[in-house]
């Protein structure tokens, strides 16, 4: 089992929120009985005080229920008993460095990195009181940490209109190359052979109310996956 511990200044809003996000997409995938997350902070101002309502109210819109999750902080012994320990920004990483005496088995990593910007921080919404987008980083940053983790990459089709855009969040996902044909047809030979990003695949369909045209594609994007062999988990 890969234990994986979240870290941010008081484990109320963005430590919490990565633990709940990457622990529902383990779930999709079905593998959450193969990874042990949680969070932790490097402070004691919020010792067991329950994820800040704010980042709570936003994670429930999204359909996470973080009840009973409270603030706990980090400690030394924490080195040992966890195979990650990221942190969301360089305070945090510096802190965790402090309290463990450096880092000597590579185990302390920065949470942006997964999403693709090397070197950038999640921004603590308790400053900048923007909770919607802390959790976009963070769904953000836990997409490319599964995929790191177990070669799954997420395809969202929930901000598709329409035919043309379901092909673009598939070229952008899966890394197509240049000459590939946006039809049933090629998609297939992509899934099936031709050179792309990731090796299974979650999926999320358009709501009820988006575009039927829509809707009814995305359905014969999700039946060529399942074709091909490469869903992960449930859909």
């Amino acid at each position: 089992m890969t234990k994986i511990l979240f870290v941010c200044h008081g484990n109320i809003c963005r430590s919490p929120a990565a633990e709940f996000i990457l622990r529902a997409l383990l779930q999709r995938a079905g593998l959450g009985g193969e990874y042990e997350l949680a969070s932790a902070a490097t402070s004691s101002e919020e010792i067991g005080n329950p994820v800040y309502p704010p980042m709570r109210r936003v994670l429930a819109e999204h359909g996470l229920d973080c009840a009973g999750k409270t603030a706990r902080r980090l400690r030394r012994r924490d080195y040992e008993d966890w195979d990650m320990l990221i942190g969301m920004d360089e305070e945090n990483l510096w802190n965790m460095r402090r309290l463990f005496g450096g880092d000597p088995d590579s185990k302390l990593h920065n949470f942006m990195d997964y999403a693709g910007f090397p070197g950038q921080e999640i921004a603590d919404p308790w400053y900048t009181r923007d909770f919607e987008r802390a959790y976009e980083d963070i769904a953000l940053a836990c997409e490319g940490l599964l995929y790191h983790l177990t070669g799954i990459v997420c395809v969202d089709f929930r901000l598709c209109p329409d035919i043309p855009s379901l092909y673009r969040e598939l070229r952008e996902k899966l890394q197509w190359e240049d000459w590939y044909g946006e039809n049933l047809d090629a998609l297939y030979d992509v899934l099936t052979g031709l050179p792309h990003r990731g090796e299974r695949f979650l999926l999320t369909l358009p709501g009820e109310d988006a575009p039927k045209e829509a809707r009814l594609y995305a359905a014969r994007i999700r039946q060529c996956f399942e074709d091909a062999g490469v869903l992960a988990g449930e859909q």
